[in-house]
């Protein structure tokens, strides 16, 4: 390699962006020796674009990159005033496996050697933060079983095992009398589809994926972790147990005082539970007042018109009174599964026949019928409260475009409700 490489090689050539570690096209090209720099490089990323999904290989926005460029660490060089006419392309972990394949250089394996360590130093990075914030460490604690537990693969980063998770299970087996049930279980099925998908679905990636092969993810409690670090008898598990241990007591310390104001607010609900049942009853009086159903249903939206139809009626708990003059045996389907009267103002002689009546009743046993030619208007009447005018007959519902509104105006609805029942009574 030549000088200005072996300098580039000594550089962490890593960026986050879009919540993805990357490199940066001209880092690469000058790594791989590019004789065109990038231009040479996206052509050959082009000519095999079909290998490189959107999330392995996608150009900076110009807000993105002007963020690289303020925080100092980007090797590209801009005009004055950050002018940008070039916007880079970068590459994820898994798109530089991809150009490695394809590319042409003699160095090209100790080059990505050099790129893997990068990105493994990357991610030591964020551990190394971890192990030193509790807060952070206080992300990695779960609650299952009504305990709080962390998961054997974010122990086994954060005590840094080479072996990953298969070093912290044989310690487990072989020390078996070290850690009974409260100290450290398996999850079960359940509990990973409940829990893991739910509440921690990248873990649940990573989980899915451990040595190839699916397993049940095994978690220590407090006491289990506890024990882990004095097992494993290593520099790093020593200080990173102490700043899991600080981790339970804030979680403990935060469900703690999580308690007392649910129990604060539970006896201020219990002390003064006469104001709010006054305040709640009026708030519910307001909502009643303000119900507000206009819609307009357009031609040819038979079912949509039909539904809400249906919907309306099964509001009635003790009482339905419907009017019109053209109903016909469809309205008999409707009414057919709602247990509560229903009081049928239609025309005699209409398109309602006696027999249909007589077979309905035979049956349901809720239907009253009542004769009358004067309402031209169509209209639903709910338990004597609520009244919904209908520009259209309840068979027609569909066919013409019409709308259904509730009448809001208290004098209008007292004044159509009470002259109903005279009607009805009589």
């Amino acid at each position: 390699m030549n000088n200005e490489i072996e300098k580039i090689v000594k550089e962490n050539l890593v960026y986050e962006v879009r919540g993805k570690r990357v490199m940066l096209d001209s880092d690469l090209a000058k790594l791989y020796q590019c004789n065109n720099g990038t231009k040479e490089l996206n052509q050959l990323v082009r000519r095999h674009i079909e290998k490189f999904s959107s999330d392995m290989y996608f150009q900076l926005e110009k807000e993105e990159y002007l963020e690289l460029l303020r925080s100092q660490i980007v090797t590209l060089k801009v005009s004055k005033g950050q002018h940008v006419k070039y916007l880079p392309y970068v590459f994820s972990r898994e798109g530089i496996e991809i150009l490695n394949n394809l590319i042409r250089n003699e160095n090209k394996e100790k080059i990505y050697k050099k790129i893997l360590n990068d990105f493994q130093d990357a991610e030591n990075f964020d551990l190394v933060e971890v192990r030193a914030n509790p807060h952070k460490i206080g992300d990695l604690i779960y609650e299952v079983r009504g305990q709080q537990v962390m998961l054997d693969s974010d122990l086994a980063k954060l005590y840094q095992c080479k072996n990953g998770t298969k070093e912290i299970v044989q310690v487990v087996k072989r020390n078996p009398e070290k850690f009974p049930d409260r100290f450290t279980f398996k999850l079960d099925d359940q509990e990973i589809k409940n829990f893991l998908v739910t509440d921690c679905d990248q873990k649940n990636k990573n989980i899915e994926t451990r040595g190839g092969k699916y397993k049940n993810p095994r978690v220590f409690t407090e006491q289990g972790v506890a024990m882990l670090a004095t097992v494993l008898k290593s520099d790093v598990a020593t200080k990173v147990s102490i700043a899991i241990m600080d981790a339970f007591v804030l979680m403990r310390k935060y469900i703690s005082n999580n308690l007392m104001e649910q129990q604060y607010v539970k006896d201020m609900v219990i002390k003064h539970d006469g104001e709010i049942r006054k305040l709640q009853e009026s708030f519910n009086k307001f909502e009643e007042k303000k119900e507000n159903v206009n819609e307009v249903y357009f031609y040819g939206q038979i079912y949509d018109a039909y539904s809400k139809i249906v919907d309306i009626l099964r509001e009635g708990k003790e009482e339905i009174i419907i009017i019109d003059r053209y109903a016909d045996k469809s309205i008999l389907d409707m009414i057919r599964d709602i247990d509560v009267k229903v009081t049928l103002i239609v025309k005699k002689n209409g398109l309602l026949k006696e027999i249909d009546i007589e077979k309905y009743n035979k049956q349901y046993h809720n239907l009253k019928i009542k004769y009358d030619d004067t309402y031209h208007d169509r209209y639903i009447i709910i338990d004597r409260k609520k009244v919904y005018h209908l520009g259209l007959s309840l068979n027609q519902a569909g066919n013409r475009t019409f709308s259904i509104n509730i009448l809001e105006d208290e004098k209008i609805r007292d004044l159509i409700i009470s002259s109903l029942y005279k009607q009805i009574t009589c």
